[in-house]
């Protein structure tokens, strides 16, 4: 039983509610060695962010579903130019998020996408990463509404989640998931908020040579609408509002 109860009680130092925390830190390469695929899957989508960033002036940046913040800070910290705020719900993720990932150009919010303008407030960015958050929220098209209305002209989203089944899972089996899009359903969403999507069997697709980096260890990747490049945000507009 106590041997039980240590398991549980590491099992809960790694997770902040569903978030992943790294737990031997975040250099790509030292998860790549050890094998450690949730590791290299959450870290290597950062590493492509920070890169695909780099190449564009982005002067605002959101993290949407930020997490317990690793990712919003090495973003912050490898874009020192850039305004980045990380967003999450989830009230213990943020604030230790603050208090382990502080930089000057880097803040914190809680925040609901689906209750956008009320907890995250009124501006737009340059650029939103979204990476798994997408298959944990009940009512998605609300949430794209509010991320296409709160991106700036020219603005870019990244947007990475589970697809890699040929069929939609409406019942996924990590407890968390509302959903678990196939390639094909997510595709066919997301060109509703977005006249442009990069894949990455696209030739346009940027620093996809960040994945080559897996060639030949211990940790795949499926590469299929995931992470995809989203650009030109479709904004209707409503005669109700």
């Amino acid at each position: 039983m106590w041997n039980l109860l240590k398991g549980l009680r590491r099992e809960r130092s790694r997770n902040v509610d569903e978030h992943f925390v790294p737990g031997r830190g975040t250099n790509l390469r030292d998860a790549i060695r050890a094998g450690e695929r949730d590791a290299v899957h959450h870290l290597i989508r950062y590493e492509w962010a920070a890169r695909c960033l780099a190449d564009w002036p982005v002067r605002s940046l959101l993290d949407l579903a930020t997490g317990s913040g690793y990712g919003a800070h090495d973003l912050a910290a490898r874009l020192p130019s850039t305004k980045v705020t990380g967003v999450d719900y989830d009230a213990d993720a943020i604030e230790q998020a603050r208090a382990r990932y502080a930089m000057s150009n880097l803040e914190y919010r809680m925040g609901d996408a689906t209750r956008w303008a009320e907890t995250i407030g009124p501006e737009t960015f340059d650029a939103i990463v979204s990476f798994d958050m997408i298959e944990h929220v009940s009512h998605r098209e609300i949430m794209m509404e509010g991320l296409v209305r709160h991106l700036a002209p020219g603005g870019t989203l990244l947007l990475s989640t589970p697809c890699g089944e040929l069929e939609t899972a409406l019942r996924p089996v990590w407890a968390h998931h509302r959903i678990e899009y196939s390639s094909a359903s997510l595709y066919d969403f997301v060109r509703r908020y977005f006249a442009v999507i990069v894949r990455p069997e696209d030739a346009e697709f940027p620093h996809r040579d960040v994945f080559d980096l897996l060639d030949g260890g211990p940790v795949t990747y499926l590469l299929k609408m995931n992470p995809v490049v989203c650009r030109e945000p479709i904004v209707v507009e409503n005669p109700y509002r």
